[in-house]
């Protein structure tokens, strides 16, 4: 299953500057750095991540795109808070592939997809840490030099998947948009599979069942658990859409992950209503479950989790422009300090 490119129509603002940084064999192109304020005194930075089979560069445009709302919109009260965005090359992607098979799909005869996605995108969530831990160092010197205070990721399709994981891994991320992504990467993989037509029985100890199959390993299934959403918080049971004192994972037991991890956090959720690749009701049962628990008047509603999930009709794989003004509108509100929502009401 091949995959298209989200960005290739997209329509971009002028071009901000940009400058590339070698961290831990990463090449990081910052974007923005010529635009920030002399007397800035907030930083805040977008970590850009692109989707399969594509590269840093497509995220340009991206880049472009929030960093120019952002300069247009911003007011004398918030002039002294410096926005910039980075994009690098995902594990095995540009600049860093070492063996082109592993980014195939199962039509495309790569009996991994599945672990080689997942390895990828979970990569990537580590990665954005570790540039969080660096990226600093070689852009800001001196004794009277500013710091990056604020840290936001924006990903589609691949990149998607993992700001998901980075949204519930990541403590100094705390805003997130997720462009045709998903958090329930079982779902989503079963889902892929049986559209593939993948052969069970080629796995002859597992010839009725996806997990624990060739296609899905049990490590894999383990891996899901630690770090996927979905896995997080209810492993391989059936996702309970609102959970009690005596379900299994209780009330209790899911708040405390979600005290952990996502509590005051915001996100976008960006999803095609048309998109076969990623479609949403592979995300749809986790989704039901996360924004009754975070709305205004769910159990986790002092959780100060801001959650917005947006289907856009007619969309299939691709970064659309209404996604785009739902993306500009709540990173520049974040930047001034509200919720995210701007001057519309949540959609939830």
């Amino acid at each position: 299953m091949s995959t298209p490119n989200p960005t290739e129509d997209f329509k971009s603002t002028p071009p901000v500057s940009s400058k590339t940084f070698h961290v831990a064999g990463i090449l990081a192109t910052v974007y923005g750095l010529d635009e920030l304020p002399n007397d800035c005194k907030s930083i805040s930075c977008l970590w850009l991540l692109h989707g399969r089979l594509q590269r840093a560069e497509v995220m340009a445009n991206v880049a472009y795109t929030c960093l120019h709302d952002w300069h247009q919109r911003v007011s004398s009260d918030h002039s002294k808070v410096g926005f910039i965005a980075v994009a690098f090359d995902q594990r095995n992607h540009g600049t860093r592939e070492v063996y082109s098979l592993a980014n195939k799909s199962w039509k495309e005869g790569n009996d991994n997809h599945a672990q080689d996605m997942y390895s990828v995108l979970h990569g990537t969530a580590t990665d954005v840490s570790l540039l969080i831990d660096h990226l600093g160092s070689y852009i800001f010197h001196g004794p009277n030099a500013p710091s990056i205070d604020q840290h936001m990721v924006l990903g589609i399709s691949l990149g998607g998947h993992a700001a998901w994981q980075i949204f519930f891994s990541e403590p100094r991320v705390t805003a997130v948009v997720v462009i045709i992504g998903c958090p329930d990467y079982m779902h989503l993989m079963n889902d892929r599979a049986q559209r593939s037509k993948v052969d069970l029985k080629k796995d002859s100890q597992n010839a009725d069942e996806f997990l624990g199959s060739t296609f899905f390993p049990n490590a894999l299934v383990e891996s899901m658990q630690k770090n996927d959403p979905r896995g997080i918080v209810f492993g391989t049971s059936d996702i309970i859409t609102s959970p009690t004192a005596d379900t299994s994972p209780s009330q209790a037991q899911i708040r405390a992950i979600f005290d952990q991890r996502i509590r005051n956090k915001k996100i976008l959720i960006c999803s095609g209503g048309a998109d076969r690749l990623v479609p949403y009701r592979s995300a749809e049962q986790f989704l039901n479950f996360f924004k009754e628990a975070t709305a205004e008047n769910g159990w986790y509603k002092d959780g100060n989790v801001y959650v917005e999930d947006n289907v856009y009709e007619g969309i299939g794989h691709a970064y659309s422009e209404e996604m785009v003004k739902d993306t500009t509108r709540f990173l520049s509100d974040i930047l001034a300090g509200g919720s995210g929502a701007g001057s519309l009401s949540a959609k939830m």
